[in-house]
């Protein structure tokens, strides 16, 4: 993309000049996303500059907000996990906040997300066994109706955005 069409863009709002990555920016960010564990000396030689300049890079994306931590990703079926379960919750009249509350107070929900359309919530929930699924569902009884699949396997788990 040349600088005119950058410039372009910024200028119509559709995106903000701190958000633009340049090449050694999207380096970085495929390199950590294989590898977060990575030595500042090896991502530095991996992407052809200093150490003193990957730390300063990597500093100001982490203050641009594009990374926004390191974790470690841990196996659900590792800690006897088997199932997975995406659950579809419908507030009733007057419960959303309830329910709301509910969902972040339940640990074996790994992720949910507030949406738009009949449900108001889409989350994730963690099995040992199917005989647990009910039990959890029926804290939710009075809050919500639920809609609940079954994962049977995960094309495309998370992934960063493209950058």
């Amino acid at each position: 993309m040349s600088f005119a069409v950058k410039r372009e863009a910024i200028c119509d709002n559709s995106i903000s000049m701190e958000n633009v990555l340049d090449d050694l920016d999207r380096a970085v960010l495929a390199t950590l996303v294989g590898d977060a564990r990575i030595s500042w000396k090896e991502l530095a030689s991996d992407v052809g500059v200093s150490s003193p300049t990957i730390r300063d890079r990597v500093r100001r994306l982490e203050d641009r907000g594009v990374i926004q931590g390191f974790s470690a990703e841990i196996s659900p079926a590792a800690l006897g996990y088997s199932l997975e379960a995406v659950v579809r919750f419908r507030p009733l009249p007057g419960k959303r906040h309830l329910l709301e509350q509910r969902i972040q107070e339940t640990e074996r929900i790994v992720q949910c997300d507030k949406v738009t359309g009949e449900d108001g919530f889409v989350a994730r929930i963690l099995l040992r066994h199917i005989g647990e699924l009910d039990p959890l569902l029926e804290t939710f009884g009075r809050m919500a109706t639920t809609n609940t699949s079954i994962v049977k396997s995960s094309p495309v788990r998370m992934r960063p955005p493209p950058f």
